[in-house]
């Protein structure tokens, strides 16, 4: 993922949704950095600002106008820290632990993004579907990275009450490819925690799903609003 890790822990991104409410509502058009001081990743893009995610790079002639199609890949996840598959409660400070999803927890997690980008992309007259490499398809990668869960995740399988303020923190990283040449169009990312705001409720997989579902459906629906914008404004 060309130095994606060091990129995404060095800017230390946060996000809350509050945020995509003020970036809706501002429409400030996304700006390139130029110059001498503008900030340059290693595979070349260049850093925007007023991007709709935290953090985006670009190529500085990014043109999307020629994709009408979209080609997902499969949805990659990685812990902040190697959990072991550790998937009961430990000795250790809380704030230590990362408790490990079962497989079939992390084909629902993968499943939810996956879900949530094709109908943020595909609706309202969006972009179609692609199985193939095209001159007018837009590859997509899309990573789950820097994933903790605070909770032993068997406790997921019963309700489990108790005061929990935040029971997950995950990043969010969307890569765009031409799906002909591979070569890297843009990277995006936005830190976010699915936690709801009823932190005195019982955890049960009904609300883990819900809560993940909404995070994943906010994460595709800023992406489907940047690349909208791009496509009808450009980039400055």
């Amino acid at each position: 993922m060309r130095s994606l890790f060091k990129t995404v822990t060095t800017v230390g991104i946060l996000v809350g949704l509050a945020s995509y409410a003020a970036t809706a509502a501002a429409q400030t058009p996304p700006t390139v950095q130029t110059g001498p001081d503008a900030e340059i990743s290693v595979d070349g893009l260049y850093r925007v600002d007023n991007s709709v995610m935290e953090l985006a790079y670009v190529k500085p002639d990014l043109n999307l106008q020629i994709y009408t199609k979209v080609r997902i890949g499969e949805i990659r996840v990685a812990y902040r820290k190697d959990p072991k598959g550790r998937r009961q409660a430990t000795t250790g400070m809380p704030e230590e632990r990362n408790y490990a999803l079962s497989s079939s927890q992390m084909d629902v997690l993968k499943g939810l993004f996956r879900e949530a980008l094709i109908k943020e992309l595909t609706k309202d007259n969006g972009y179609q579907l692609a199985d193939a490499p095209g001159p007018d398809v837009l590859h997509i990668e899309a990573y789950v990275i820097d994933l903790v869960i605070k909770v032993p995740t068997q406790s997921t399988a019963q309700s489990q009450r108790g005061a929990v303020s935040s029971y997950a923190d995950v990043t969010a990283v969307l890569e765009l490819y031409d799906s002909e040449s591979q070569e890297i169009l843009a990277r995006l990312a936005d830190r976010g925690d699915p936690t709801s705001a009823a932190i005195w409720a019982s955890i049960s997989p009904g609300i883990v799903k819900a809560d993940m579902t909404r995070l994943f459906e906010y994460w595709a629906g800023l992406l489907r609003q940047g690349l909208d914008q791009i496509r009808e404004v450009g980039l400055r």
